[in-house]
């Protein structure tokens, strides 16, 4: 079984297709593409491999696990799972790396796309200014009895740039060019320098091949200048 091959489409019928309907199609294809019958041989052999998997007890596997399949869990790309590990701890695991690590976005379209494309992607905290830091915070000095006896502006200088707001001739990915950085943790993103945000993109025309936009994927909560990809699929 090849999860990149789309044995849908090598049968020209869709994912929701009955077992039924899959073996009807295979014979009027076998019709024309059976070897005895002038046929190709490598398509007539791609065409009997995706019977096989479609009709037999593979399906349920290969729906699951190939991004064609009716019944696609995205986690089976990330983890190369055996039977004995339990799922929803690998579901987390999935989920814990994609909060951390992934920037791409990959989606799907068919024939039907209209040029709008929704989805949800991670983007740099504005409170913060992608810092994770509060910069109004205050160190505030109290007396035994709990009266203020001094106010400091909470904001220190950035260590990583010495508190210049560059690193090597460009704003430091850390302070995010300014130059210093809050003693609490941001309110709005608690830390994270992003938040999770919805995304609308309109009047999108696509070629063929992926479709790739830049900075349009998830903010990078390690590295708070740092952007991925937006990729676009016809399928």
């Amino acid at each position: 079984m090849d999860l990149k091959k789309n044995y849908y489409q090598i049968l020209d019928i869709s994912n929701t297709a009955t077992e039924k309907e899959i073996k009807k199609k295979y014979y009027k294809l076998s019709m024309i593409n059976h070897p005895d019958k002038g046929g190709d041989s490598k398509i007539f052999s791609e065409m009997t491999e995706a019977y096989d998997i479609l009709c037999g007890e593979k399906r349920s596997e290969y729906d699951k696990k190939s991004k064609y399949g009716n019944n696609y869990d995205e986690y089976f790309e990330f983890f190369d799972i055996n039977i004995d590990i339990d799922y929803e701890t690998e579901k987390e695991r999935l989920s814990k790396f994609k909060r951390n690590d992934v920037l791409d976005i990959y989606i799907n379209v068919d024939d039907t796309f209209d040029g709008t494309i929704e989805y949800e992607r991670w983007v740099r905290c504005k409170k913060c200014a992608g810092s994770g830091k509060d910069m109004s915070s205050k160190i505030v000095i109290k007396d035994n009895d709990g009266n203020i006896l001094k106010t400091f502006d909470g904001e220190d200088g950035c260590d990583f740039c010495d508190g210049t707001g560059k690193y090597m001739g460009q704003d430091c990915s850390f302070c995010d060019g300014k130059g210093k950085v809050g003693l609490n943790p941001c309110k709005t993103c608690n830390g994270d320098r992003r938040i999770y945000g919805k995304q609308k993109l309109t009047k999108l025309k696509l070629k063929k091949g992926d479709n790739v936009i830049e900075s349009m994927g998830n903010h990078s909560k390690q590295e708070a200048g740092r952007v991925g990809h937006l990729i676009i699929k016809m399928i």
